[in-house]
């Protein structure tokens, strides 16, 4: 009788463990990849995540970061002169005002005016078309300057224009100003342009023009 009884018992807690087994639940796939990834030693905190400091043009060397945006080379602020030219010669108003910043505006004989309607004015009274396939420049007639190397420019050929740190000045002079009795533009025009980007922006044009 004992022998049944322990038996019995046996087989109770055999199945008891079984049963046990069978409903504790399985852990979750990417629990153990999950603690091992948070775990660190005692004292050492997580690093935060790392931002991407502002990209400027100049800052403080005391800083902790400093990440300097390469300036704009002096080649696109002569692009820039020459696309305007050509939009002038060709009438094309919205290339020429895409060329401009916002607030630019033009030294003239009249005084100082906005450049976007002084041109406006310019392209509707006088015909710029006949000057089409004429050669106004050549490339060695296109001087640049930047405002650092202003002051090692000698005061003759130092543009009149004052520039601000990161601007450029682009001076030509034209080979062809006039079309026949009529003058489309001064014999020399100054341009001041402004970084935007990549690119540069006219932002100040000086010409000895005005309109007749």
């Amino acid at each position: 009788m004992r022998r049944g009884l322990k038996r019995s018992s046996a087989s109770l807690a055999l199945l008891a463990f079984g049963l046990g087994c069978a409903a504790a639940p399985a852990p979750p796939a990417d629990s153990v990849p999950r603690a091992r990834a948070e775990r660190r030693a005692p004292g050492v905190t997580a690093s935060p995540p790392f931002a991407q400091p502002r990209l400027v043009r100049a800052g403080d060397s005391r800083q902790q970061w400093l990440w300097l945006r390469a300036p704009a080379s002096t080649e696109t602020a002569r692009t820039a002169v020459r696309d305007f030219l050509r939009a002038a010669v060709n009438e094309a108003p919205e290339r020429l005002s895409a060329l401009l910043t916002p607030q630019a505006f033009v030294d003239t004989q009249a005084g100082r005016l906005p450049a976007r309607a002084f041109w406006q004015a310019r392209l509707s009274q006088l015909d710029y078309t006949e000057l089409r396939g004429q050669v106004l420049f050549r490339e060695a007639d296109l001087e640049t300057f930047r405002a650092e190397d202003l002051p090692r420019v000698p005061a003759a050929r130092r543009p009149t224009l004052p520039l601000d740190s990161g601007e450029v000045a682009v001076r030509v002079t034209l080979h062809l100003s006039w079309a026949g009795r009529t003058r489309l533009f001064g014999d020399e025009l100054l341009f001041r342009l402004q970084p935007e980007g990549a690119r540069f922006a006219i932002a100040e044009i000086s010409e000895d023009f005005h309109l007749p």
